[in-house]
C-alpha cells in the first residue's frame, strides 16, 4: 500500500511541476531587463519579419508577423532577448 501511495505522490508532483513550468512564461529575466515592444519590433524586422503587433503578457512577448513570403505567424518571444520560443502559423 505504501508503494502505491508513494507512486501516486510522485505522479502528482511531476504533473504539478509541469504546470508550474507553463506558468513561468518565456523568460526568467526580471522585467527591468525586458526589451520594449518597439525594440522587439526592430529585432523581428532584422530577422526579416513584417510586424503587425507586439504585446507583452504573462512573461512572454507575443507578436503577429508576416514572413518574406507573406505567411502570417504568431510568435512567442523571450522579452529579454527576443528569442523565439514558439512559432504558430496564423
Amino acid at each position: 500500500m505504501r508503494k502505491v501511495l508513494a507512486a501516486a505522490v510522485l505522479v502528482l508532483a511531476a504533473a504539478s511541476t509541469g504546470a508550474l513550468a507553463e506558468d513561468e512564461g518565456c523568460t526568467k529575466a526580471p522585467k527591468e531587463q525586458w526589451l520594449t515592444t518597439d525594440q522587439l519590433k526592430v529585432k523581428l524586422g532584422e530577422q526579416g519579419y513584417t510586424v503587425d503587433k507586439v504585446e507583452i503578457e504573462d512573461g512572454c512577448a507575443e507578436a503577429k508577423v508576416k514572413d518574406k513570403d507573406g505567411k502570417s505567424f504568431e510568435l512567442y518571444l523571450d522579452p529579454a532577448t527576443a528569442t523565439v520560443t514558439k512559432k504558430e502559423e496564423d
